[in-house]
């Protein structure tokens, strides 16, 4: 379902023709990157700043990323490559919301910066990228399916071992 507004890499806008990537870019740049700490290459934007502020930082910063995913839903990019920018912000929303970790996590994780690349990529490879982000999204499925197997088994392993304890039958 693409729009009338491409997906263009670094290419200049028609005349009068605002570049959503440009603007995409920019706003990326604030979320993620905008002061560069003096002396290293390490960036602070808003999204980790707004992710101190306890559980509201958390959900600001969620939308604004989602405001670019919805750009990117309107430039007519492909289900794969938007699943993956869903991922790369779903792990910034649910590790930022672990308190303290979450808070180390949001300044090193950069969704949004992520994001950007894999539009820049999918606009100068678009057939290469798609095939990228069904591998990596392939992965996150199979450790997603893994992680909830593995939580089941601990979990009846668990209360296997408790009920052998209490001598009370299982089943």
């Amino acid at each position: 379902m693409p729009s009338s507004t491409s997906i263009s890499a670094g290419k200049p806008a028609a005349p009068g023709v605002s570049d959503p990537l440009q603007s995409m870019r920019r706003f990326a740049r604030v979320l993620d990157d905008l002061v560069r700490l003096p002396g290293t290459k390490i960036g602070i934007g808003l999204d980790p700043l707004l992710n101190l502020i306890p559980f509201a930082g958390d959900a600001v910063g969620t939308v604004m990323s989602l405001s670019l995913l919805v750009t990117a839903v309107k430039m007519g990019v492909p289900k794969r490559v938007l699943a993956r920018m869903v991922v790369n912000i779903g792990i910034d929303a649910l590790v930022g919301a672990i308190p303290v970790i979450g808070q180390i996590f949001d300044f090193v994780w950069k969704a949004n910066t992520q994001n950007m690349a894999l539009l820049e990529r999918y606009a100068v490879t678009p057939d290469a990228t798609k095939k990228a982000s069904g591998a990596v999204l392939g992965i996150v499925v199979v450790s997603a399916i893994s992680i909830v197997a593995g939580a089941a088994f601990c979990t009846y392993w668990l209360l296997s071992l408790l009920a052998s304890a209490l001598n009370i039958p299982l089943w």
